[in-house]
């Protein structure tokens, strides 16, 4: 009888059995339900991935699959290697042909943040798709897992998922019984937009001690009038620097998203120099990094606080 060892470690009379075993739970199917609703199931961890937005990429990278990302939209600038990765449009704007010739096995959407008409049209192309949207701070790590279990990384996933609960409750105990603060986080200029209590930049004032005082609006980004903002005389008057990564917040007395509260001399947010930029990648991005966003945001608060 041979009895050399082989590749798996076995005497020949068994190799091929167990090695075929070995194979099979390997290749045993992965299913994930997605935020979407839906179970998604693979027959085998996913080799080719194409993400449909920029906290998705991030997502990948941490969650062990950024080496099996092949496509991915305008914006998706973080980790550095990504701007390494073809762009395949934007999340309003997808290129279909580039996306089929890439030949993904999974594609990363954002619900409700991709235009639908665009993932009904990628639909054709008969490619698994997973939706995944995080309403809140807490539901990040469960994204991660799940990107983590699609991609065959479910150490390195899980990892970043119990890094990013214990960053979070730590923040969390930090801020705890913080006097609150009256904030507005504007989303835009022209029009004059905002979130209610529903979106996750909320959820991040709210771990910091803030109030949003359009939380209770019916829209998830509310349309609004410079005179109910007025009405609502805000401590503090938030909003993001579009393209900024780090270095926390920055006092905007003269950025020029927010000159125009400043002839409205009454409101207390302008009186005491209430008025900050965040850095916009960090808090508007559904991602690990929104905890860099909300260390920002609680530093804001707490200079508001300082004057009240």
């Amino acid at each position: 009888m041979d009895r050399r060892v082989t590749a798996c470690g076995l005497i020949r009379p068994t190799i091929t059995l167990l090695c075929l075993f070995a194979g099979l739970a390997h290749a045993a199917p992965i299913t994930v339900k997605d935020d979407a609703g839906k179970a998604l199931t693979l027959q085998a961890p996913a080799q080719r991935v194409i993400s449909l937005a920029p906290s998705l990429t991030e997502m990948l990278y941490e969650a062990g699959g950024g080496d099996k990302l092949v496509g991915a939209v305008e914006y998706s600038d973080f980790p550095p290697q990504a701007l390494k990765v073809p762009r395949i449009g934007s999340n309003q704007k997808l290129d279909l042909e580039r996306i089929a010739t890439l030949k993904p096995d999974l594609v990363l959407v954002w619900f409700h943040g991709n235009a639908q008409r665009e993932v009904e049209r990628l639909t054709a192309l008969n490619i698994p798709m997973a939706y995944f949207e995080p309403h809140g701070i807490a539901d990040i790590p469960g994204v991660l897992e799940r990107i983590g279990q699609l991609m065959g990384s479910e150490r390195v996933a899980s990892a970043a998922a119990t890094k990013f609960r214990a960053r979070h409750a730590t923040l969390q105990k930090e801020n705890a019984g913080r006097a609150p603060v009256r904030v507005f986080y504007q989303i835009a200029q022209k029009p004059l937009l905002t979130i209610n209590d529903q979106q996750i930049i909320s959820d991040v004032i709210r771990l910091c001690g803030g109030v949003n005082v359009f939380g209770k609006e019916p829209m998830l980004v509310p349309h609004l009038s410079t005179e109910s903002v007025v009405a609502t005389n805000p401590d503090v008057i938030l909003t993001a620097r579009m393209g900024g990564h780090g270095d926390g917040p920055q006092r905007a007395m003269d950025e020029a998203s927010l000159t125009g509260w400043l002839k409205f001399g009454s409101l207390t947010a302008v009186k005491n120099r209430q008025l900050w930029l965040i850095p916009g990648d960090t808090i508007s991005r559904h991602g690990p990094r929104i905890l860099d966003g909300a260390q920002s945001v609680c530093a804001a608060l707490d200079d508001t606080r300082k004057t009240k």
